[in-house]
């Protein structure tokens, strides 16, 4: 059984732990907060027979195996360090970190320290997600030439929330780019991007919606809308010259729909109760062949996808100084 600490007490961490009492392989050891009372409140409401008031007493728990790491953006960096100085296997939560040299170095350690480090991407992992691409291989649609992908997610936060800080790590494009960045180089087997695009910042200066091309491999365009302001029809669409594939809220969807332009339809259903299993499965097999990394959220797709992410946000920073 692998035991797994979290490092944190934030929104996401139901559904991660649902996760991995789904998976039946893993085993939820102990979870940490800054203050003993917010770890002991999570440990009640997950049943976590273990809790810590401070992150160190988590990296120092020998029972622990894997530490997940949901913490603010902004702070990915200094906590995987962290963990990976004390020997932990860690699952960053995307963003990975804000910075491509950060990514490096952090790959560069867990090597060092013989650690499993991968940056958490549940929506690869998806049976949609895995359906999605043998249509794409069995050219069902046609030659896909465009492809749109919308996220709105309003009134969430408050301008005072770390999520408009972009020193933090907050920003439409931090917090939710690389599930259309890391999609599509999994779909399309690593292709070749050129990234351009543009936002609208909000009063404390971080991007409140945005909107990013990509055109991979000089011929399929996908542009990619997020919106903290304003609610969007959460989808990703593909469009051939057959027809278009629809996949509802595709960064944890359970179906998809197939419109052909002779009229036919076609409806693939992959209902689950935790959108995290799939992803921790994959963890448990590549923790079980002694991998330092995996071979589906690799390295280099997640070393792009923060390059990416770094590039548009100092070209957006080079356009208000001008």
């Amino acid at each position: 059984m692998i035991r797994y600490g979290i490092l944190s007490t934030a929104s996401i961490v139901g559904r991660f732990i649902a996760g991995i009492k789904e998976s039946q392989a893993g085993e939820v050891y102990a979870i940490a907060s800054r203050t003993v009372a917010k770890a002991k409140e999570a440990a009640l409401q997950y049943d976590i027979k273990n809790y810590y008031g401070s992150y160190e007493e988590l990296y120092e728990d020998e029972n622990i195996d894997v530490i997940y790491i949901p913490t603010v953006n902004g702070l990915h960096y200094r906590d995987c360090q962290n963990a990976l100085l004390h020997h932990k296997h860690v699952i960053v939560e995307k963003p990975f970190t804000l910075t491509s040299i950060e990514a490096q170095k952090l790959f560069d350690l867990a090597k060092q320290n013989q650690c499993f480090l991968m940056e958490a991407q549940k929506c690869v992992f998806l049976p949609t997600t895995l359906q999605l691409k043998k249509l794409i291989e069995q050219n069902v649609i046609g030659d896909i030439r465009y492809i749109e992908l919308k996220a709105g997610f309003p009134g969430r936060f408050d301008y005072d929330h770390w999520m408009y800080d972009l020193s933090m790590g907050g920003g439409a494009l931090y917090g939710s780019a690389t599930y259309t960045i890391e999609l599509m180089q999994f779909l399309f087997d690593n292709p070749h991007f050129q990234i351009d695009g543009s936002c609208i910042k909000c009063p404390t200066g971080s991007d409140e919606i945005c909107n990013f091309q990509l055109k991979m491999n000089h011929q399929i365009l996908v542009s990619s809308t997020i919106a903290m302001n304003v609610p969007l029809k959460n989808e990703a669409v593909f469009y051939g010259d057959k027809g278009y594939i629809v996949i509802p809220n595709y960064w944890k969807s359970n179906h998809l729909d197939i419109y052909f332009h002779n009229g036919e339809t076609k409806h693939y259903d992959f209902p689950y109760q935790s959108e995290f299993v799939y992803e921790i499965n994959h963890i448990h097999e590549c923790l079980k062949q002694q991998l330092l990394t995996s071979p589906i959220m690799t390295p280099a797709r997640t070393m792009e996808a923060t390059h990416l992410v770094e590039t548009l946000y100092q070209k957006w920073q080079e356009d208000t100084n001008e």
